[in-house]
């Protein structure tokens, strides 16, 4: 079953039309001038204690260099999220953001175990990387579900989770995606953003196949934000110890 909002690829057209619908909203902003910029992470905002799925070698680095094609025309300030130290799919966010996360932290060490439990019982996530998006603070690649193992482990680590899945309790994730520049400010040309990303609407990125689950917090690098690893579960550890 999966989790709410969330559908699978190839049943109905909900993610397609979920990212035409952030593209044109992206591209309005950008020829405004009125998109969103990010400022790096404060205590108690965005970029909190979080579970996401690694891209693989292959996905990590053709993401990395569609970052590279992106940030060449919006300019070099922009964070480059898609770029190999950051690169991730969200599965869910467990808190807001804290700027010291301590050895041996009573959350990390539920969610640590929440993360396992969930990964043992779940397969590797499968994810078809297939054209980018446009948002009002960004530019993201498109992820869609090869099976349902994606969603299945979002419902399963938030059953896991129990009370500690409060933070995103009435959030519905309804897509998967990868975001590979977030703005910081003004755009240095618009209008060739727009294009760029309008040709690579349905541009073929290939399977990426996620073997673990990664329990991390970010820390802003003096770039921008960069995954710090707290724990990693490898999916089907409880199938395989049985066989």
């Amino acid at each position: 079953m999966s989790s709410p909002g969330r559908e699978v690829a190839g049943v109905g057209t909900g993610y397609g039309t979920a990212f035409d619908r952030l593209f044109e909203r992206g591209r309005d902003a950008i020829l405004a001038g009125t998109h969103y910029r990010d400022s790096p992470p404060v205590e108690g905002g965005r970029w909190g204690l979080s579970v996401v799925l690694p891209p693989d070698r292959a996905g990590t680095a053709r993401l990395s260099a569609l970052t590279a094609e992106a940030l060449a025309i919006a300019g070099p300030d922009h964070w480059p999220t898609g770029a190999p130290e950051a690169v991730h799919f969200t599965v869910r966010a467990i808190e807001a953001h804290r700027s010291t996360v301590p050895d041996g932290d009573p959350l990390v060490r539920r969610c640590a175990s929440a993360v396992r439990r969930a990964a043992a019982a779940s397969r590797p996530v499968r994810l078809e990387l297939r054209g980018v998006t446009l948002t009002p603070s960004g530019v993201m690649a498109c992820a869609y579900p090869v099976d349902s193992a994606a969603d299945r482990f979002a419902a399963r680590l938030g059953t896991e989770l129990g009370t500690d899945a409060r933070f995103e309790a009435d959030f519905s994730r309804d897509i998967w995606y990868a975001t590979l520049l977030h703005f910081t400010g003004p755009l240095r040309d618009p209008a060739a953003l727009v294009d760029w990303a309008a040709a690579r609407r349905a541009t073929d990125l290939g399977v990426s196949v996620s073997a673990t689950a990664d329990l991390l917090r970010f820390r802003f690098n003096g770039r921008q934000p960069v995954r710090v690893p707290l724990a990693s579960a490898a999916f089907g550890a409880g199938a395989a110890a049985r066989r």
